[in-house]
C-alpha cells in the first residue's frame, strides 16, 4: 500500500547533515536528548504529514509516497529539495549602527530579523555586520531515518491529530469531538481557553478540517466553564 495526496500519515524521524553527520532534528525525545538537541519548548511526538501539503521539505514528502506502514529506512534530500541552494546575494553588510539604534548587540551566530525576514550574523568587522539571510540549512544535503507508524483514516482520529498538531501539548484525552453529516462540534478542555494565540489555532483547526475531512463543512467549538457548588 503506497500513499497518496490527501493521505494522513504519522511519522517518526531522525534527521542529520549528510556532510557533518550532525543531528539536527527529531521526533523522538531520548535521541534529541542523548543529542543534546533538546528544546523546552518543542513537544516530542510523532509528526502527521499530509501528503501534499507541503509542510515538510519536499523531497521527504515525495518519498514518502513509496513507503509502507511500518516500514523504516533512510532518505536522503539534496539542497534543492530541502531547505534550496545558498543564495551569495542573500548575504548582506549592515551598519551596526542599525543594531545599536534597535537595542541590539550583534553577536556571531545570533539570529535576528530584519525587515521582517531572519538572518544569521556571520561576522563583525568594525562598523559593519554580515547578515545571511539563507536558511541556516542553505546548501546542506539532509538524510532523514524515517518509520511510518500509521495512516489515519477514522474522521475523528483526523480532526484530532490536526487539534494535537496546531494546540502544542494538548491532551487529546480532555478533547470532545461530536461528528454527525456534514458538522463537527468539539469542545477543548478549558486549560487551553487562555493558549497565546489559541483563536488563531482554531480558526486554522476549522479551515483544516472542512478541507481535509470529507463531509465537513460547519465546525463548531464549544466552551464549558464548571464551578463548584
Amino acid at each position: 500500500m503506497s500513499f497518496k495526496e490527501g493521505d494522513f500519515v504519522l511519522i517518526d524521524y531522525i534527521a542529520k547533515i549528510k556532510e557533518t553527520g550532525e543531528i539536527i532534528d527529531t521526533t523522538l525525545k531520548d535521541v534529541a536528548r542523548e543529542n543534546k538537541i533538546l528544546r523546552e519548548d518543542k513537544v516530542y511526538r510523532p509528526l502527521l504529514v499530509i501528503v501534499g501539503e507541503h509542510r515538510v521539505v519536499k523531497g521527504l514528502e515525495e518519498a514518502l509516497l513509496s513507503f509502507e506502514v511500518g516500514e523504516e529506512r533512510e532518505v536522503e534530500v539534496e539542497p534543492k529539495k530541502a531547505y534550496g541552494e545558498r543564495d551569495r546575494s542573500k548575504v548582506k553588510m549592515v551598519s551596526l549602527r542599525e543594531f545599536l539604534k534597535r537595542k541590539i548587540t550583534p553577536r556571531v551566530g545570533d539570529v535576528v530579523e530584519i525587515g521582517g525576514f531572519p538572518a544569521v550574523i556571520r561576522s563583525i568587522t568594525g562598523g559593519r555586520v554580515v547578515v545571511d539571510f539563507n536558511h541556516p540549512l542553505a546548501g546542506k544535503t539532509i538524510v532523514y531515518k524515517v518509520k511510518v507508524l500509521k495512516k489515519i483514516e477514522n474522521p475523528k482520529e483526523k480532526i484530532l491529530a490536526l487539534i494535537e498538531r496546531r494546540v502544542k501539548g494538548i491532551d487529546l484525552e480532555k478533547v470532545g469531538v461530536d461528528l454527525s453529516e456534514n458538522k463537527v462540534v468539539i469542545r477543548l478542555p478549558e486549560e487551553v481557553y487562555l493558549v497565546e494565540d489559541i483563536q488563531y489555532a482554531k480558526k486554522a483547526i476549522a479551515r483544516e478540517i472542512v478541507k481535509y475531512v470529507e463531509g465537513v463543512k460547519v465546525v463548531e467549538f464549544v466552551e464549558t466553564y464548571a464551578f463548584g457548588g
